[in-house]
């Protein structure tokens, strides 16, 4: 075996090396990609599922204001009728002179 047969031996085995370096590494990144990508696709699933969550509840809280708002409404008009009505027979009794109770 003359030098130069040793050394095509060598640069053969030396590209191989590498070759094979090359391949797993590039495997090893693609893995590492794909689980990157399944945590990713994760956290977006249950990001999604929070968001609809909590529109729900939003959607529930804003039903809930807008009735306590109409409640609010009606017991406004009545408070104000019943200042009416008091008004009312505190100047009967003033004019009479007889009280009246409210009913």
């Amino acid at each position: 075996m003359d030098w130069f047969t040793g050394f095509s031996i060598v640069a053969i085995m030396t590209g191989v090396t590498i070759s094979v370096v090359v391949l797993v590494a590039v495997g090893s990144i693609r893995r590492s990609l794909n689980e990157g990508a399944l945590r990713q696709s994760q956290h977006i699933k249950t990001l999604s599922e929070t968001v609809a969550s909590l529109s729900a509840q939003q959607q529930a809280a804003q039903t809930r204001i807008q009735q306590l708002t109409d409640a609010h409404r009606k017991l406004t008009e009545e408070f104000n009728a019943l200042g009416e009505r008091l008004s009312d027979a505190d100047t009967v009794q003033r004019v009479s002179g007889t009280a009246k109770l409210l009913h």
